[in-house]
């Protein structure tokens, strides 16, 4: 049997795209042409820019989405405590295998043997035999010694250390909160805009994400939590964060530093299964096509890299540097979707959708998941041109979306907030209906299967309703219909 390599593209792509906006992108024209070439969701980076700057590019996503009439989100990813080195006299120092150096949490200029820290609590938090990562992991120190505000260590892996590179303490109990007095400006500018998501870096446990959810109720806003996952104490409480958020993030950057590298994907595959397991949106981040920041083609390891997650079954794929400052943003995203189109084809043709969700162990299975899994196999087995879910806050959108159903799933809500946190979720087609399209269901879903292309006369669509979060308002129903 021959290897094809011709495989017909699905009609609706199934994996969303995050693009991060910055100088290279936040210009009408560019954001009019990431648009048209499939992002979905557009991140604005709270720990570069000011606010006006952030302020301007938010109305402008928001004015050219209305003027094409799609459903875009907006996500604004705060900070947390990034933890980094000071500056050097030279802006930069040699660290050799073997030799000794000293960091510091004094406000100093750094030189060889002296590493100014920027996180004060430093001292305080590691301990004679901690670990101390550099510049993303690519250097490594050993602490020997703790002398007030003098940390004594041995150079374990050396290189150039430039200034202002991120530390990385994989084991030891950073003290510092997830959410800094920066973030919470940060939050409160960001929810007074109207952004449909906030991002909290650093998450450990699930408490770290009641704070961020008591600015979001103070502040009387419709905003979703995502929580950041780069740490192994997060891991730990993986549960209790997907409970406490409206989804995840699998950040790859600081993860991959905490971890071993072989154990990155074998993480970030079982993220992906708590997240569907939990009707939580899951996006996988960091160094997707980083070679396309300055070249216009991807390496063949990246292109598999993100295959690899959509085989997965990740919501989404974020683009950081290579939207934001890059010399191909435009080119970034459509080589992001036509991977993501590739795979998926693929997989739809070799019946990997239709897998439904895991019941092993439930006993008895869950609502959510029967009926999520029964209006699966319905639709495979009727061959439904659609699943077509009315939704008013996301739930039933969310159930089948879990499910990874075959046919492409239509969700409509009469709800704009609703549409736009949609545009995360794997599959999901957010239509915004009026209240009165809203009256007659069954004549909803045959208008919108008809319009959408999805379906013609005589063709079979599932109607999918009900689903709630609270189990006495849970009354998820199906219903086929011939359009």
């Amino acid at each position: 049997m021959s290897i094809v390599t011709d495989i017909k593209l699905l009609k609706n792509r199934r994996t969303k795209i995050l693009a991060t906006l910055g100088p290279a992108s936040d210009s009408e024209k560019v954001i009019r042409k990431l648009i048209a070439a499939g992002v979905n969701v557009f991140r604005l980076n709270m720990s570069h820019g000011e606010h006006a700057s952030h302020e301007n590019t938010y109305k402008l996503v928001r004015s050219i989405a209305d003027d094409l009439g799609k459903p875009i989100a907006i996500l604004a990813d705060l900070c947390g405590p990034k933890i980094r080195t000071g500056r050097f006299k030279d802006g930069q120092i040699t660290l050799v295998d073997g030799e000794p150096v000293t960091v510091t949490t004094r406000d100093v200029e750094g030189e060889p043997g002296l590493i100014p820290s920027q996180y004060k609590a430093l001292a305080d938090d590691v301990i004679a035999g901690s670990r101390i990562l550099l510049n993303d992991g690519n250097l490594e120190l050993k602490v020997e010694v703790i002398d007030g505000t003098e940390i004594s260590c041995t150079v374990v892996y050396g290189g150039t250390l430039k200034n202002n590179k991120g530390i990385n303490l994989p084991g030891v109990n950073v003290s510092a909160p997830s959410l800094t007095d920066k973030d919470r400006d940060d939050a409160q500018f960001a929810l007074g805009l109207g952004v449909d998501f906030l991002a909290l870096s650093f998450v450990r446990c699930a408490e770290d994400i009641n704070d961020l959810k008591l600015i979001v109720s103070e502040a009387c806003a419709n905003t979703n939590i995502i929580a950041k996952i780069e740490k192994l104490e997060a891991l730990e409480d993986i549960n209790g964060i997907l409970d406490a958020a409206d989804g995840i993030m699998v950040a790859r950057g600081d993860l991959g530093v905490e971890l071993k590298p072989e154990q990155v994907p074998v993480a970030q595959s079982q993220l992906i299964d708590r997240a569907r397991q939990k009707f939580k949106p899951v996006i996988v981040a960091t160094q997707m096509l980083e070679s396309m920041i300055e070249h216009a083609r991807p390496t063949r390891a990246e292109v598999t890299d993100i295959a690899y997650a959509v085989t997965l079954g990740t919501d989404a794929v974020m683009l950081s540097a290579e939207s934001a400052a890059g010399n191909f943003p435009v080119e970034s995203v459509e080589m992001m979707d036509s991977i993501l189109r590739q795979t998926e084809a693929y997989l739809w043709q070799t019946g990997e959708y239709n897998s439904g969700l895991s019941t092993s162990g439930k006993a008895p299975v869950p609502l959510w998941d029967a009926m999520a899994n029964a209006s699966n196999g319905l639709a495979r087995d009727l061959m439904a041109r659609a699943v077509i879910v009315i939704t008013q806050g996301g739930m039933s959108a969310a159930t089948m979306s879990s499910a990874r159903p075959a046919a492409p799933v239509v969700a409509i809500s009469n709800q704009v907030s609703t549409c736009r946190k949609m545009a995360m979720m794997w599959s999901i087609i957010p239509v915004l209906a009026t209240e009165d399209d809203m009256d007659d269901h069954n004549v909803l879903a045959k208008k919108v299967a008809i319009e959408l292309d999805l379906a013609n006369p005589g063709d079979t669509v599932l109607l999918v309703k009900g689903f709630h979060r609270d189990p006495e308002l849970n009354h998820p129903s199906v219903t086929v219909i011939t359009v």
